[in-house]
């Protein structure tokens, strides 16, 4: 990749921001007042007045202190960097969306970070432009202190195809990737089975602990009474909705006194559910080797039998 942008990529890119113009020539300049008028009108604004002040709407609080935006020719080259990787313009305008920092970002620290992710991630060129419209602040992130040391940590986890989850290289290792882990061995699960999980479901990187985990967990525990180990072998859990899929799915299990496993209980549609339900309900419990084994009847009595005579 070539350090230095063209002139052309860079005046295309300046119409990609919405500079176009900025450097087209010296703009015009007013005409300046007389001396006269700037003396009237400072009297005016300081001649004091008799007339009786009449009640009005308070005086408008003082303007913002003005935000200092980067100069055009760096968000210039930042882009036409990327328009050169064979990002599409829709998709460098959506980009700088979704990441503001790419307006003021050195073209020097984009072309770093490209590097990074054809060079030692394994992205292939073809791909860059489906990851960077993902995760667009894999740009803005530094190598050093960011990518290279999370490329690492999910290298020596074990986690496969990392350059299909390139958009995982942003996190950090200390304040995203560390915590989901730790939050797994809280609910008692050896360690060994918290970094499984993480390794056979990396998208754990991208749910939050408190607004997503512990919830969900939490439901688990306590009104499904289940336990965490059912966690190990069906991870996916967290992805679903609670309120919408986890909750409403249980209470109709439990409403006909079934308890079907996670996967069972979550991974179909509406219909296949209340079909695969409908089914359970007022069947013979299965042998011991089912994965409906732990299913709890309505029937007590009916289940103290059918087990006596069980094999």
């Amino acid at each position: 990749m070539r350090a230095m942008v063209t002139m052309a990529g860079t005046r295309t890119a300046l119409v990609l921001l919405g500079h176009e113009g900025l450097d087209s020539g010296p703009r015009p300049v007013a005409p300046r007042r007389s001396s006269r008028l700037r003396v009237v009108a400072v009297a005016l604004r300081t001649r004091p007045t008799t007339r009786l002040a009449v009640p009005g709407p308070p005086p408008p609080a003082p303007a913002a202190e003005p935000v200092l935006l980067p100069s055009p020719p760096v968000a210039a080259g930042a882009a036409a960097v990327l328009l050169e990787a064979g990002v599409p313009p829709a998709d460098l305008r959506r980009a700088a969306g979704m990441c503001p920092e790419l307006l003021s970002v050195p073209a020097e620290a984009v072309e770093a970070a490209l590097r990074f992710l054809t060079e030692e991630a394994g992205v292939p060129a073809s791909d860059l432009p489906r990851v960077l419209r993902r995760r667009p602040r894999l740009l803005v992130s530094p190598v050093a202190a960011r990518l290279r040391p999370t490329l690492y940590f999910l290298r020596a986890l074990g986690v496969p195809d990392l350059h299909r989850r390139a958009d995982l290289l942003s996190f950090s290792v200390e304040d995203k990737l560390l915590p989901r882990i730790e939050f797994l061995e809280s609910l008692g699960l050896p360690a060994r089975a918290a970094r499984s999980m993480a390794r056979r479901f990396p998208a754990l990187f991208a749910y939050g602990v408190d607004g997503n985990m512990r919830p969900k967990a939490e439901y688990l525990l306590g009104a499904m009474a289940r336990r965490a180990d059912e966690l190990v072998d069906f991870p996916e859990y967290f992805s679903y909705a609670l309120a919408a899929r986890i909750v409403p799915r249980h209470e109709a299990c439990a409403a006909c006194g079934v308890r079907m496993p996670l996967p069972v209980m979550l991974r179909p549609g509406d219909a296949k559910f209340r079909a695969t339900l409908a089914s359970c309900v007022g069947s013979m419990l299965p042998r011991r080797r089912s994965p409906l084994w732990h299913a709890t009847w309505v029937d007590d009595d009916a289940t103290a039998a059918a087990k006596e005579t069980m094999v």
